[in-house]
């Protein structure tokens, strides 16, 4: 049996019906594997020894009753033979520091899925900037006037910032009404922003790849943007539904997923408008859940099932 160390947000505030890493966490309790649930905020150094506040955790598929935790203990986390890290953005300095505690525990041994250095120098948004034939026209930068100059070159562009995640601060900023959006946004904020040229097929749907293991899976969801939105992001309304991949999404995941693999990112979420790439989703990717209820491919089972080989 392995021992499986979980870092996550609330266990007890996650969405039962949709949460993918309650059903990850269910595969490997399948196979046997001993589960131990670390909150977001319980990572520390001792010293120098990486360590954690954990639980031991076994979890149910059950709407009502999804989890059951065992007293806390401080424990060593090269006493587990897995770190699965699953929390979830802000981007923030908790998250960096936790990826320097987890880095630490790497460096003696310990297997952490996805590789905490690569959690935190591979941006989520910036890293598109790497395949410039799959993306649509971008500019990042914090400077007002160079912000102006892309909107009004291209009529009507879409703003990201660049740490937050579920669509949250994402905007249409069009020629007519950068003025007060650039202001409104940037009124306590000095950080790059990433802008855009607004892709018309969004209303269309936002296609996400998971990639487990870098294999291609044989459907996408679809996130469907809910009526006066533009964003599909499931965590503001959004609907999922699935379809097959096309001949693009293909072509996007193959020139994707060697990259991942040599970054020790073994899970990753592709989104993708229009035929163009938008963002590589590697801190916490979701829609694992969607695409089993949906079609019964169950990538938290193929994952679960070549984990001997990761460890």
């Amino acid at each position: 049996m392995n021992k499986i160390g979980i870092v996550m947000d609330p266990i007890s505030e996650i969405n039962y019906k949709k949460d993918s890493t309650l059903l990850l966490m269910h595969e490997l309790q399948n196979q046997d594997k001993e589960l131990f649930y670390i909150n977001k905020d319980d990572l520390f150094f001792s010293n120098q020894t990486p360590m954690a506040i954990s639980q031991q955790v076994n979890v149910f598929m059950n709407e009502i009753k999804w989890f059951d935790l065992q007293p806390a203990k401080k424990i060593k986390l090269t006493s587990l033979d897995l770190i699965l890290m699953r929390q979830d953005p802000p981007f923030d300095m908790n998250f960096i520091n936790n990826t320097y505690v987890l880095e630490a525990a790497e460096n003696q041994g310990l297997k952490v899925i996805n590789k905490p250095s690569s959690l935190r120098t591979f941006n989520e948004k910036l890293s598109t900037l790497n395949y410039p034939d799959l993306i649509t026209e971008t500019i990042v930068t914090s400077n007002k006037t160079l912000m102006e100059e892309f909107i009004n070159s291209h009529k009507k562009t879409v703003l990201k910032p660049l740490g937050l995640m579920g669509g949250d601060g994402i905007k249409i900023v069009t020629s007519e009404n950068s003025s007060k959006v650039l202001e409104q946004t940037m009124v306590n904020s000095s950080e790059m922003m990433m802008l855009q040229k607004f892709i018309d097929d969004v209303y269309s749907g936002d296609r996400r790849i998971l990639l487990i293991n870098g294999n291609i899976p044989k459907s996408v969801v679809l996130r469907m943007p809910p009526d006066g939105d533009f964003r599909g992001n499931l965590a503001i309304g959004g609907t999922a539904k699935t379809e097959p991949l096309n001949e693009r999404d293909i072509e996007i995941a193959n020139s994707v997923k060697g990259d991942l693999l040599k970054q020790g990112i073994f899970i990753a979420g592709l989104d993708v408008v229009g035929g163009f790439l938008t963002e590589i989703n590697i801190t916490c990717p979701t829609c694992f859940r969607e695409l089993f209820d949906q079609t019964d491919e169950n990538l938290a089972k193929a994952f679960a099932d070549q984990l001997d080989d990761l460890i």
